[in-house]
């Protein structure tokens, strides 16, 4: 597959699209902050107030079951100071991210797409500690956005799309595959265009851009190799009907693997399949969080 090709195809099915999801200004700007360890919790408390849909949703979602919080939580920076920095800049992509695309059309099941984004991304973070990845929210974040491209073709080529994933029904051919065929194009490359629009930081827009082709990522392969693991991992454990399929560990898994191995050579003592299926172990409990999740963040 040729990535510039597939990149300049994918650009191309941004250009007359003028109703794409945004993620406003102030929210960019809270993040940068959060991002930033010199910044004050005062500071970005004060920013957060500005946008009262930023506040009043973070003031929701700190005070549901996922935080599992003793008393009410009413004030920004008492919420701020309750989850810390990173919890926070994860808590308010996340939101931002599900709200842009909860009312788009798809041709596929929303419910068990976001499932399988929040088991991708809940994953990552066990495989990241595991490892002693230092940004646990990081890979967290990132695992839960890695397939931003497919909504987007969902949506706005969902006629395409649809009978796309109706050709490929008990069938071993994957999503990745079928979409450059459709397409010229994968949902990679577009949920690149998607990251780079939304100023995601680069190592994010390398993640997503590079989760079946880990060998090509240059910005964190450690985080890549992670997230890839994850996504395959609940790729192969999953029943979602039409929204992808999945064969043997191929190129990519592999050498997600033997990044894994330099980095964390005690997690990779084992082999690759059996890391896969000792996950088994510990996927009841994702799967209990992945539902808090969900149900939190998907709240009409």
């Amino acid at each position: 597959m040729d990535k510039v090709a597939m990149m300049i195809k994918a650009r191309r099915l941004f250009k007359d699209i003028c109703d794409l999801p945004t993620i406003p200004a102030i929210v960019s700007k809270v993040v940068a902050l959060l991002d930033d360890q010199n910044s004050a919790p005062d500071e970005i408390a004060d920013l957060m107030l500005v946008d009262q849909v930023l506040a009043a949703r973070v003031i929701r979602v700190v005070n549901s079951p996922l935080y599992r919080t003793r008393n009410p939580i009413l004030s920004v920076k008492r919420a701020l100071m309750l989850i810390g920095f990173k919890s926070m800049r994860e808590m308010i992509l996340t939101s931002y991210f599900v709200e842009g695309f909860k009312k788009k059309e798809q041709p596929f099941d929303m419910k068990m797409f976001w499932i399988h984004s929040f088991s991708v991304g809940a994953l990552s973070r066990y495989i990241g500690q595991l490892g002693g990845f230092p940004d646990l929210e990081k890979a967290h974040l990132v695992g839960i956005v890695l397939d931003i491209g497919k909504v987007f073709l969902g949506h706005y080529c969902k006629d395409e799309y649809g009978e796309m994933l109706e050709t490929i029904k008990n069938t071993n051919c994957t999503t990745h595959e079928a979409e450059y065929e459709y397409f010229g194009t994968t949902h990679c490359e577009v949920g690149l265009c998607l990251a780079q629009r939304w100023h995601f930081p680069s190592e994010y827009c390398d993640i997503i851009s590079h989760h079946h082709f880990s060998e090509l990522a240059t910005e964190d392969p450690f985080l890549t190799a992670i997230v890839s693991l994850a996504d395959y991992y609940c790729l192969s454990r999953s029943t979602l009907e039409g929204i992808a399929q999945v064969g043997a560990p191929g190129r990519s898994e592999e050498n997600a693997w033997r990044v894994l191995s330099e980095f964390a050579p005690d997690l990779t003592s084992v082999s690759l399949i059996r890391f896969l299926d000792d996950l088994d172990e510990v996927y009841g409990s994702v799967c209990k969080e992945v539902n808090l999740l969900f149900n939190t963040m998907t709240v009409t």
